[in-house]
């Protein structure tokens, strides 16, 4: 509905008169794109955020074809170019053009930048031989475990994705920023190879969901950062519950598919209490991988796994009848004029 629709809507229900409903229309006409638009994809935001994949793809490609030719230094180079590049131009694009759309461009560079930065820490951190430790598997040219040196890159490199994160509000940063806080846990899975247990395991992907779930309650807690706190709260709940079902299959992981069943029942609470559509995507996904874990592990031979998949699917239509209530908030914020009545002067 347009704003000129929605004015008429309320002029005919009283609420504003025509007088007011003009000036309305003067006002949000006389406004500049980038002040009264946040919504739509413009060409521009498109060509960076392919210009973004292909330069990953490319330093991807030249990192692991010429890893040894291109030396220490020569990784460390050109991870430095990639980071500063992807800095300068995303603050570039962002003064190109003030539209919401320019900003969501410069985090797609911001993005580039801290992935970008979290491996030039763990390659310098692999050059210089720190948390590195002989291999568990000792055999001729054997590499080093350098699990203890990606840990300590990929957690500061988290910091710098919050740190940006913070600054832009940006889906994508809030996307960087999960993966490089689960890339912690998973590197400190290896590290602690010997004194792991499932549950210890598991506890150390529960400490970055926790985090990512606090950093959505406050710094993208704003009505104009509602993308990035739904991702992060999706990305709070459903790793998690998938290294819980892993963790599982080891001997001492009793009760740990239970715990992700009880983990996204708790979530689809939490979507309940904040009405958002991040924990409720999360938890259904998560609900239906630990049914269906549960159903092929204990009933694949029996009547019970068609009984299981027809409460999954039971499951997935109450997902989706939730989501028929919540999604529509992450389609408007309270802060954008036309979402709103004004009141009658």
């Amino acid at each position: 509905m347009t704003l000129r629709d929605q004015l008429g809507a309320w002029q005919a229900a009283g609420i504003v008169d025509a007088e007011t409903a003009a000036r309305i229309e003067a006002f949000e006409a006389s406004r500049p794109p980038a002040e009264s638009s946040r919504g739509g994809i413009s060409a521009g935001e498109t060509i960076a955020y392919i210009g973004s994949v292909v330069l990953l793809v490319g330093v991807a490609f030249l990192y692991g074809t010429q890893y040894k030719a291109l030396g220490s230094a020569g990784r460390l180079i050109i991870l430095a170019l990639v980071v500063g590049a992807g800095l300068v131009m995303g603050e570039l694009v962002r003064r190109a053009g003030a539209s919401w759309a320019a900003r969501r461009a410069r985090a797609a560079g911001w993005a580039v930048a801290a992935i970008a930065a979290a491996a030039w820490l763990i390659q310098a951190f692999v050059d210089g031989h720190v948390l590195t430790r002989p291999p568990e598997h000792p055999y001729a040219g054997a590499p080093d475990d350098s699990s203890g040196a990606i840990m300590l890159g990929a957690a500061i490199g988290f910091g710098v994705a919050a740190g940006l994160l913070w600054r832009a509000g940006a889906g994508l940063l809030a996307f960087a920023a999960a993966v490089l806080a689960y890339s912690t846990s998973s590197a400190l899975d290896v590290y602690l190879r010997s004194a792991l247990s499932a549950w210890v395991g598991q506890a150390t992907w529960l400490v970055p969901a926790a985090v990512l779930a606090l950093m959505a309650e406050t710094i993208v807690s704003m009505p104009d950062r509602r993308w990035a706190r739904e991702i992060l709260r999706f990305m709070a709940v459903l790793p998690p519950a998938i290294t819980a079902l892993v963790f599982s299959t080891q001997s001492d992981g009793g009760g740990l598919e239970y715990f992700a069943g009880a983990l996204a029942l708790g979530a689809f609470g939490l979507a309940y209490l904040r009405r958002s559509g991040g924990y409720a995507i999360g938890a259904g996904v998560a609900l239906f991988a630990v049914v269906n874990e549960v159903g092929i592990r204990h009933f694949a031979q029996s009547v019970g796994y068609p009984i299981v998949l027809i409460v999954s699917g039971i499951t997935l239509l109450g997902v989706a009848a939730g989501l028929f209530r919540l999604l529509p908030r992450l389609r408007r914020s309270p802060s954008e004029p036309a979402a709103q009545a004004p009141a009658s002067n």
